[in-house]
């Protein structure tokens, strides 16, 4: 009787286990992989920044990490393994600008983008 209870109890638990595994998903984080964005020009950390782990898509700043972000970008640092493609406008259209890895662009009026962001992808890689 013992017996067929620890086997029991052992094929619930593999059980459970088979049944639990899927719901667990392995996400692995490239450190390297981001973008940082800046409200101000010269990477100024005293006025709202936010870093954003890739890959990603935001399709909208509006209320992104808690703040609206839409057209108030005006410098942004990018990781050594990300690659960010910036719109003028929402739903990724609009002007585009890319930046590649490493690139710190302190003043994105230079690059007739400063406060015109309102959509982002930041990929990993390649």
């Amino acid at each position: 009787m013992r017996l067929a209870l620890i086997l029991g109890g052992l094929m619930g638990v593999g059980v459970m286990s088979a049944y639990a595994a899927p719901d667990v998903e392995l996400k692995t984080v490239d450190k390297a992989c981001w973008a940082e964005i800046y409200e101000d020009t010269d990477f100024d950390v005293n006025d709202p920044h936010v870093k954003i782990q890739g890959p990603t898509q935001i399709a909208t700043l509006k209320d992104y990490s808690g703040r609206n972000w839409n057209n108030e970008i005006e410098s942004i640092v990018v990781g050594p393994n990300a690659h960010i493609k910036v719109y003028s406008d929402k739903d990724f259209k609009g002007t585009e600008l890319e930046l590649t890895p490493n690139k710190r662009a302190n003043d994105l009026s230079k690059l007739n983008m400063s406060d015109e962001i309102e959509s982002l992808k930041v990929t990993c890689g390649g």
